[in-house]
């Protein structure tokens, strides 16, 4: 079955977790539609296939995988929630790709960032290797609901997958599995070591909070619209988005892909 379009992500949409159809108005449900519609004209502006399949962290997961420095797809759905969710991993992939180099795969982020560096790294310098990676990662955790802000005018709550950033704080005791040509760096990890983890990320966050200047703002906003022109004349015909705003969710159906995220269908998964 293929990946769902941006317009089917909407009209297949089952319920969610924040409840957006009822908590959310109907213009703030339409605000929503129209920024997503934005987005995918800024990453076909920039070259990138915007993917809307539910599991963005599985699908990732593959891609690093892959290693692949040909891959263009931009994997933005993480569960079943197609407004505050959705918009804000969207706005999480923007501040990577404003903050990164968009001729490159996966934003030029290196497949094996953050738990892992490149074999010729010395181990002295993994800490160093990885810091502009975390940072540029605290910017697109803290900065989401500031650029919704600027760029879209949406001013209720938008979400990212946690609480917290994803980082690689070298000295821990963690490890994970990286591509080829990666060397694993021992780690803190939030789940093993929490109270390191959490105390380095929001020292990271606090500064990267105060990157988002009025002036950086409006500069970021630019860019993206830049992005926007060129990639309105690439995208695919689509409804007003008052039409998708005003659909109800629909109830997962059998051979759905499962709300969760598992990528099994929905039969076989939280519907067995």
């Amino acid at each position: 079955m293929a990946a769902p379009s941006l317009v089917e992500a909407f009209t297949t949409a089952p319920p969610c977790a924040h409840d957006c159809h009822a908590t959310l108005t109907f213009a703030e449900r339409t605000q929503g539609v129209a920024a997503m519609y934005r987005f995918d004209d800024a990453l076909r502006g920039w070259g990138y296939q915007p993917s809307y399949e539910i599991g963005a962290d599985r699908l990732f997961r593959a891609a690093k995988a892959r290693n692949d420095p040909r891959y263009r797809v931009v994997a933005v759905r993480d569960d079943a929630c197609v407004y505050r969710r959705l918009v804000g991993f969207a706005v999480h992939e923007l501040i990577h790709a404003l903050c990164g180099d968009v001729t490159l795969a996966n934003f030029g982020i290196p497949f094996g960032a953050p738990y892992g560096v490149p074999e010729d790294v010395p181990p002295a310098e993994e800490k160093a290797w990885l810091a502009p990676h975390n940072a540029a990662e605290a910017r697109a955790f803290v900065g989401v609901g500031p650029l919704a802000r600027a760029l879209y005018g949406v001013d209720w709550a938008v979400y990212t997958a946690r609480d917290v950033g994803t980082y690689g704080f070298a000295g821990g005791r963690s490890l994970v599995e990286v591509p080829p040509g990666y060397r694993p760096v021992p780690h803190f990890d939030r789940q093993n070591e929490p109270e390191r983890y959490y105390a380095l990320a929001r020292r990271l966050e606090a500064e990267a909070t105060a990157w988002f200047t009025d002036t950086r703002l409006a500069e970021l906003v630019a860019r993206v619209e830049a992005a926007e022109a060129l990639g309105r004349a690439r995208a695919p015909r689509r409804p007003p988005p008052e039409q998708l705003a005003a659909r109800p969710p629909r109830p997962p159906q059998p051979g759905d892909p499962c709300p969760c995220g598992s990528g099994a269908r929905f039969r076989r998964c939280c519907g067995a």
